[in-house]
């Protein structure tokens, strides 16, 4: 068998995906039996390995659409962020200012000067 590459396999099935998978677990291991051609051995790890990753791409892409929109969220699915950021209010509760706060502002509001030249 040749080697697959991602995009060959992106669009199947996940039931696809597993008998592809199975049939290059059992072509590696008739050929870790034999011993022989250790470039086919490497192509069929390889394969493999796409396989695998082709499938945690799916999951990841159903994922993301089932939790689209949702107020929570699993942590690999949220924004990546610095610490700071995540941590920092929102626009709207930065605007937000308590009682006492809005009745200080009131009472002494900014002074303005003028400068004569």
């Amino acid at each position: 068998m040749a080697q697959v590459t991602c995009c060959q396999i992106r669009g199947k099935s996940p039931n696809d995906l597993e008998i592809i998978l199975k049939n290059l677990h059992e072509e590696l291991n008739s050929l870790n039996i034999g011993r022989k051609d250790s470039n086919k051995i490497k192509n069929i790890r390889k394969s493999i390995a796409h396989v695998h990753i082709v499938q945690n791409q799916t999951i990841k892409e159903n994922l993301k659409e089932f939790y689209h929109g949702e107020q929570y969220k699993p942590n690999d699915l949220r924004r990546k962020q610095t610490r700071a950021m995540r941590r920092s209010l929102t626009p709207k509760e930065e605007s937000i200012s308590l009682a006492k706060t809005q009745k200080k502002k009131r009472t002494f509001p900014k002074r303005t000067f003028a400068v004569k030249d």
